[in-house]
């Protein structure tokens, strides 16, 4: 737990107080996932919130025919659907792993729990909820131009997404096709 309570203080700027941290983490329980297992499927109502413990989760939706990557959530990642959360709606994305990964699970109940007795833990959600839109803005930054350009980006800042994701996630990430990813990572590793 140590190293995912470091992960967490490094997940936004206001630091959560060691003390707090624990109790936070305590409170929370494991869950393990296969490859390929579906978290919160599409339209489910799940109020939980939800820390990366290990591997990677992606949040997928449906575009009106087809299923897109939407973004990727690795180790110290605070994931809450904000439609089950904050709305008491279905969920509009699906969480998938991506490979053999673990979360964390605490109640919507045991987090405003928190957010009630602990003003320092408040702080910390506004900080975290800050980070994550400003996480949401940098994306569009990074992952812009020609699929090229989003490729190398992506290759350039998320190499974790690339070594462990499989190609036809980070092809539905890029907007891109399967076989074109495979002809841009074979151009941009033999470069390299």
């Amino acid at each position: 737990m140590e190293t995912l309570k470091k992960l967490l203080s490094e997940e936004c700027k206001y630091r959560l107080p060691e003390g707090l941290a624990d109790e936070f983490l305590d409170s929370m329980t494991e869950v393990d996932l296969k490859s390929g297992e579906i978290l919160i499927p599409y339209g489910r109502m799940d109020d939980n919130v939800y820390v990366v413990k290990a591997g990677i989760i992606r949040y997928c939706y449906f575009d009106g025919d087809r299923e897109k990557t939407f973004s990727f959530w690795t180790p110290g990642n605070v994931a809450i659907q904000y439609h089950c959360y904050y709305k008491g709606l279905p969920s509009f994305f699906q969480l998938e792993s991506c490979g053999r990964s673990t979360v964390m699970r605490v109640s919507k109940s045991d987090m405003e729990g928190f957010v009630a007795r602990s003003h320092e833990f408040s702080r910390w959600m506004l900080s975290l909820s800050l980070e994550q839109l400003y996480t949401n803005d940098m994306k569009l930054s990074i992952i812009n131009g020609t699929a090229k350009e989003r490729f190398i980006a992506l290759a350039q800042n998320r190499r974790q997404i690339m070594e462990r994701v499989p190609l036809k996630v980070i092809a539905s990430y890029l907007g891109i096709t399967p076989q074109y990813l495979s002809q841009l990572r074979k151009a941009y590793f033999k470069v390299k």
